[in-house]
């Protein structure tokens, strides 16, 4: 692996030995305080006053997702010290050597989806700003982009400190800029009702949901003895940060016209005209994280059937093409893959939830967490090419989410029962949970510590 910024990481797949994990928890602060500190934030924090709230009962509903669904991440994160392998490696456990192929080509595709989006986002910004060539600045943008992936951990740690610190001083700005121009009788426009404020609550939960199969791709590079400071660290950034800029867009959107979140910054005066340029700009550095999480994966995928070791060389060959191929679909499909990758996205969740709540399940209440690195990276060992237990759960609950689901695309039965309300993914944390942990009672096939625990 990389022992400084300068020098190209060494590894994607492959298991971290303690003696080269020198990270420091703190840097994990940052990591996932910048990840959402972008437009995408503000905006989405808007829906739900969209939805019918007012700010106080908005604000509520966004503090208390952000609260569930940030533990739900850091719990994941805390994996990574403890077996210093990536995220969805660790799945291998639950789904087998191959099966865990079902949860990584998921998550894949939401990697390609966010990285196009995010890069659309940067070019359309700019052009809205400036008036320049968004496929030009969609080009361009992703040059950094890959670079910092490329470098891999140790440059993006040190980018986003950087980044955190700048962009903490802008939203200061931001919201001091909102005691100037709301109207406080605004926030107390709207009502309750349980349908939005559930609503709300949800899309704060997924928001921290999408973080969950690629946080210990950064926490893997963690001593082990530091997986409380790697839970406390990587929880207090990603709820901060996500926190405090839904609500900002919540107070914004009480006065926003048709919800334009961004139009209605730019009208605060010349200080907002540059914040919209800058969060625009600011997807430069986090977008390095979607390109990172996509090379880890396709390399990953491509080990399971081809034997070779992670290169700097290689890692400039893979990040590269995936970032062409980011620059193809946004810049060439554009406007219509903005419309159904937003709609694929509702779906991708509840393919998600129960794969996090079936790998935090094995590992934190049955246990089953002391197991050799070895174990995860050969196709002979005992939790077998494909352990059927694990799939068969998986794919049940995904099923057993669809009548709760209420998408642009698809609604379904029990969601018009109850007056259009989307609980699908609390169904999906609830059968995740009991139909794995009863599934591996009744079959009493527990893996054997004695053969395979860390010595």
């Amino acid at each position: 692996m990389a022992k400084n910024t300068r020098e190209i990481e060494q590894v994607s797949y492959e298991f971290i030995p303690e003696k080269d994990r020198k990270g420091d928890p703190k840097e994990l602060f940052f990591t996932w305080f910048a990840a959402s500190t972008v437009s995408t934030t503000v905006v989405t924090g808007a829906l739900t006053i969209i939805l019918g709230l007012n700010f106080w009962w908005a604000a509520l509903a966004i503090i208390l997702g952000h609260f569930i669904g940030a533990t739900f991440m850091a719990l994941h994160s805390a994996q990574g010290p403890k077996l210093g392998l990536p995220q969805l490696i660790q799945s291998r456990a639950q789904f087998g050597y191959f099966g865990v192929i079902i949860p990584m080509v998921i998550v894949l595709t939401m990697y390609f989806g966010y990285g196009s989006m995010n890069t659309i986002l940067v070019g359309q910004g700019i052009k809205e700003t400036l008036g320049f060539n968004v496929n030009i600045i969609i080009v361009l943008s992703l040059i950094p982009m890959v670079i910092l992936a490329i470098y891999g951990q140790h440059l993006i740690q040190k980018s986003m400190r950087i980044y955190t610190f700048f962009y903490v001083a802008l939203f200061i700005v931001l919201t001091g800029l909102l005691f100037i121009y709301i109207d406080i009788d605004m926030l107390h426009e709207g009502s309750f009702h349980i349908g939005g404020f559930i609503a709300s609550v949800s899309i704060c939960i997924t928001w921290q949901v999408t973080y969950n199969p690629y946080v210990s791709d950064h926490s893997r590079f963690m001593h082990p003895k530091d997986v409380k400071k790697t839970f406390f660290y990587t929880y207090l950034g990603s709820f901060l940060s996500s926190t405090w800029l839904m609500l900002l867009g919540a107070a914004i959107a009480t006065t926003a016209l048709n919800g334009n979140i961004m139009g209605a910054i730019k009208e605060m005066g010349m200080i907002g005209y540059v914040i919209v340029i800058l969060l625009s700009l600011g997807v430069l550095v986090i977008n390095s994280l979607n390109i990172y999480g996509a090379g880890i994966i396709v390399l990953s995928i491509a080990s399971m059937f081809w034997d070779f070791k992670t290169s700097g060389r290689l890692r400039v060959i893979v990040y590269s093409v995936i970032g062409i191929t980011l620059a193809i679909s946004s810049t060439f499909g554009a406007t219509n893959f903005m419309v159904y990758f937003q709609i694929y996205l509702e779906f991708v969740l509840f393919f998600i939830i129960p794969w996090s709540v079936i790998n935090l399940v094995d590992f934190y209440l049955l246990k089953r967490n002391n197991f050799m690195s070895e174990q995860y990276l050969t196709k002979h060992s005992k939790f077998g090419k494909i352990n059927r237990k694990g799939v068969f759960v998986y794919f049940i609950v995904i099923m057993l989410q669809i009548p709760f689901v209420n998408t642009e695309l698809y609604q379904g039965i029990i969601s018009l029962k109850m007056n259009g309300l989307d609980i699908a993914w609390m169904v999906g944390v609830l059968c995740a949970a009991l139909f794995y942990i009863g599934v591996m009672w009744l079959t009493k096939r527990y893996l054997s510590y004695e053969d395979i625990k860390i010595k």
